[in-house]
């Protein structure tokens, strides 16, 4: 069965571990690597145990700790188009070159299924991870719902789920226009209406647990987000803590492995 944590989740840096109990994989590197290191030991977790970092895409708050993570020896993947904009911003860096990306790869023993996601950067992806019949989808910033991101989610255990904003706390409040309109536009972060929307549409049999991520510190709440995708489950018929259980993920805590 496979674990997931969250080592770090918001706008100031991004990790999730993910273990199927022999490989240990981290989606993006947003924070220091002698933090992601400190994390690990947190939970019981060596780095020297990592097969693999897995990136969902170029900026800063997904690849602050890559270049190290690479230096160490550990293994980078990422899409080749988004090989080149990490490197515009961190020089070269020894990547895992895979045929035919977006037709998935293993990583140890874990399956990895990369899918197209819209946000601003030069090809962002969310992942799908699986082994044994256990699936985990993870999609860390989009900034609309597509049909392809539920399409791949649907079917997942856990579901990690962008939920970065509350609209109106974003409209009404201090950052420049320009700012709230990349936010809030097709290719920037999914909104807590936008969780709770997906999370309506894959809520199902096999989904036990949706972990809300990648929070504005500025423009929500761990309350907000968690109330809104619960009153959407709610509104289908779906409970929370009888049918789906929800998390909130926070930048400065780890999750509880799930």
């Amino acid at each position: 069965m496979l674990r997931i944590c969250s080592l770090t989740s918001g706008s100031k840096g991004n990790c999730i571990y993910i273990s199927d109990g022999s490989s240990i994989i981290l989606i993006d590197a947003g924070v220091p690597y002698s933090q992601i290191k400190n994390s690990l030991k947190a939970i019981g977790a060596d780095v020297s145990d990592v097969e693999g970092i897995i990136v969902t895409h170029e900026h800063h708050d997904h690849i602050a700790g890559l270049a190290r993570a690479a230096s160490e020896g550990i293994k980078i993947y990422a899409h080749p188009l988004a090989q080149r904009a990490i490197e515009a911003r961190t020089g070269l860096i020894k990547f895992e070159q895979v045929d035919f990306y977006d037709s998935g790869f293993y990583v140890g023993g874990v399956r990895v299924n990369p899918f197209r996601v819209p946000h601003d950067a030069a090809y962002p992806l969310g992942y799908t991870l699986t082994s044994g019949g256990d699936k985990i989808g993870v999609v860390t910033d989009a900034g609309h719902i597509t049909d392809g991101i539920v399409n791949n989610l649907t079917g997942s255990r856990t579901v990690f789920l962008e939920a970065n904003h509350d609209r109106e706390m974003l409209l009404g409040g201090s950052y420049a226009k320009q700012l709230k309109k990349r936010i809030d536009g097709a290719n920037g972060h999914l909104n807590n209406g936008n969780a709770g929307e997906i999370a309506c549409k894959v809520a199902g049999a096999k989904l036990e647990r949706i972990i809300l991520g990648h929070l504005s510190e500025e423009n929500n709440t761990p309350e907000l987000a968690f109330s809104t995708v619960v009153e959407a489950l709610y509104a289908k018929g779906v409970r929370e803590g009888r049918d789906v259980e929800v998390e909130v993920a926070l930048q400065n805590k780890t999750t509880d492995i799930f």
